[in-house]
């Protein structure tokens, strides 16, 4: 099965969508400052995406990428430490019973580099869960745009950018993990991708984010406007974008 993304949502409409869940995260409780740096990732893999795209020499559709950056963790909806349902499993399910079941695949191959997973790589997953999105994987063809979104979401933890290396580092310490079985997946997906268009996406990440030639910044400086992608104001009592 392959995936087909292409002229499934505009940019509103993701736009729409990505908006909708942040602010429904924040009506149930989830604290604003997560939530704002849980954003700030979304706009930036978003933005990554897009760049890419740009410089796919018209490969891939930068406006396709871009929606696809939005939604890869609309599973965030809900509160995974709450509900005890990866995000990428609520994302899937949300996208394919809300209208837009081509794009949710995008929700779960974010996630998983190499479809030949390990459980141990993904704590979270409760077993019956992990052979469930395993078999699925296994029947999928991934894409490039599958691959840009890959790509991006390692480039961006919460509100920061970082190398690949970095990344890597970031979830082996928070999921109390040694080693990742898809560590060498990680670089030759970065590998297949400059290969493929012909581009240094290091280079493009660094450029894009105006990083420092000393090597990547350890985060992003919010209080620089151009990196500060949307704000929350407040209205009769909630929050919009």
């Amino acid at each position: 099965m392959k995936t087909n993304y292409e002229n499934k949502i505009s940019r509103q409409e993701a736009l729409r969508l990505a908006c909708y869940y942040l602010q429904e995260r924040i009506h149930n409780g989830s604290h604003l400052k997560i939530i704002f740096e849980h954003a700030v990732h979304v706009f930036n893999v978003a933005k990554i995406a897009e760049n890419i795209a740009i410089h796919s020499n018209g490969k891939l559709d930068p406006d396709t990428a871009y929606c696809l950056g939005l939604l890869h963790d609309i599973g965030r909806i809900k509160d995974e430490t709450v509900t005890k349902v990866p995000h990428g499993i609520e994302g899937f399910n949300y996208l394919a019973e809300h209208g837009y079941p081509d794009l949710a695949p995008i929700c779960l191959t974010h996630g998983f580099i190499s479809k030949d997973i390990k459980k141990s790589d993904y704590p979270t997953y409760r077993p019956k869960l992990f052979k469930q999105v395993k078999e699925y994987l296994s029947d999928l063809e991934y894409n490039d745009y599958d691959k840009v979104i890959q790509l991006a979401d390692l480039f961006s933890r919460g509100k920061y950018i970082m190398s690949i290396h970095d990344r890597l580092e970031k979830n082996k310490s928070f999921y109390h993990i040694k080693n990742l079985s898809y560590e060498n997946d990680a670089y030759a997906l970065r590998d297949y991708i400059n290969s493929k268009f012909g581009i240094d996406t290091e280079r493009l990440v660094k450029d894009l984010f105006n990083q420092s030639e000393g090597g990547y910044m350890p985060g992003m400086n919010l209080e620089q406007p151009k990196l500060q992608p949307f704000k929350f104001y407040r209205f009769n009592g909630g929050y919009v974008i």
